[in-house]
């Protein structure tokens, strides 16, 4: 088993009780538990996340809360976990629950709806206060600005967004020039899916260099990104690491703030 999986299924077998992964990770690195990146708790995350997404109900831990994670044998009346959703299904309708969406929605509006829906998602979760800022000037490739409040730190999240029926999977275009290769750059790409009127249970936040990195090998339109993952197995594509719940993209955020 991973490493960060063996630990994490040691620490919560002696918590006997859901712990949020930041703790699960402090209490692992006590226990000797070596780690190489800047923040050993977002990938203790990310692989427990990516563990119940591919194994579903066989993984040992499950979800109890965002944030929160337990193991299944440790499960009483009081706790039940929260299942990830991962629904692929052909769509017989474009729309809500068979209602279609109006033929007058154009990109730019699509655009807005999934960044307002982001910005929602990082202003209602979090273990701290954060606040989102729309600039006021059109500033390309910073769709949102991310404060920690009470202090001046901020980071810039660049949305991109697909709208469809749940068969055709994230496709994003990405203008380099659009893309300030720091850090606290964060690309946030999200699936809305017009089935149930909602962006998809799951995210990909990736910061700036990475993503850069992912996809600088790639054959495409010079001065373009390319992201491309299917809906089938997101788990499995070279972006799997960046993949969390929609409702922790607020965490991830901070845990860039607070790197530095």
């Amino acid at each position: 088993m991973n490493t960060f999986l063996s630990f994490a299924q040691k620490i919560l077998s002696e918590a006997k009780k859901p712990l949020h992964y930041k703790e699960i990770t402090k209490r692992a690195i006590k226990q000797g538990l070596k780690t190489q990146g800047l923040t050993p708790w977002a990938t203790m995350n990310a692989k427990i996340s990516t563990d119940i997404q591919k194994r579903g109900e066989g993984s040992v831990f499950f979800r109890s809360q965002p944030g929160y994670f337990g193991l299944r044998q440790n499960v009483t009346a009081e706790i039940k976990p929260v299942r990830l959703k991962v629904k692929v299904r052909k769509a017989k309708a474009v729309g809500y629950k068979g209602k279609k969406i109006s033929i007058y929605l154009n990109t730019k509006q699509k655009g807005d709806i999934a960044e307002a829906r982001v910005a929602e998602l990082i202003t209602l979760y979090g273990d701290e206060g954060l606040s989102c800022y729309r600039p006021l000037s059109d500033d390309e490739g910073i769709d949102i600005i991310v404060k920690k409040r009470g202090e001046a730190e901020v980071a810039y999240v660049q949305v991109k967004s697909t709208f469809g029926d749940t068969s055709r999977g994230f496709v994003s275009t990405v203008k380099e020039k659009t893309i300030i290769n720091k850090r606290r750059m964060l690309m946030v790409f999200v699936y809305y899916d017009l089935t149930e009127g909602d962006i998809h249970e799951h995210v990909f936040c990736i910061p700036a260099p990475e993503f850069l990195r992912l996809t600088k090998n790639e054959n495409k339109k010079p001065g373009h990104r390319v992201f491309t993952v299917s809906l089938n197995k997101p788990d499995k594509s070279k972006y799997a690491e960046f993949l969390i719940e929609k409702r922790e993209l607020a965490n991830k955020i901070l845990e860039i703030l607070n790197e530095t």
